[in-house]
């Protein structure tokens, strides 16, 4: 029988090949969803997509020059009083999360020096109109499993690197 289409050998082939395509299917599909599945508590869409309307639009003086952040919008961020003849588009009196939009997670906001880790390094000052403010805001107590994004700004032509941290 010369005339066979298939053999044993070719048959072990094909299903050989098709369980190592299907193994490659369940061990890589299951990592594509890593970046949207996160332990209780973090969230790190949440911190990026805070760091990014801070940096991008909340705290700049003009949104066509992102990151570079308006030193009195700035400062009635941190302080969480209004700077006299300034209008920053927010009410800094407001809860920090319901100011970011956070929900009810718990968030803190603190700009430290560009080249402290984001996770350690003591929050900057910035001094406006004679009045010098700490650069922190939102929940103390930080706990160990967070979710931080940062990113560098410029203040009055300083670097800075602003880090949001979000549980």
């Amino acid at each position: 029988m010369t005339d066979r289409a298939q053999t044993v050998i070719d048959f072990a082939i094909g299903a050989g090949v098709f369980l190592i395509a299907v193994g490659f299917v369940f061990a890589f599909v299951p990592s594509l969803f890593e970046p949207f599945s996160s332990a209780a508590g973090s969230s790190p869409i949440v911190a990026d997509r805070t760091a990014d309307h801070l940096t991008g639009s909340m705290l700049v003086d003009d949104p066509a020059n992102p990151t570079v952040l308006s030193a009195a919008c700035t400062a009635a961020f941190f302080s969480g009083n209004e700077i006299e003849g300034v209008d920053c588009g927010f009410d800094p009196d407001d809860d920090t999360a319901a100011l970011l939009g956070v929900g009810d997670r718990n968030v803190n906001v603190t700009i430290r020096a560009p080249e402290d880790s984001p996770s350690t390094g003591p929050a900057q000052t910035l001094t406006v109109d004679d009045t010098e403010y700490t650069l922190t805001r939102g929940t103390e107590g930080i706990p160990s499993d967070v979710s931080t994004a940062s990113r560098i700004v410029l203040i009055e032509d300083q670097r800075y690197r602003l880090v949001v941290k979000v549980w």
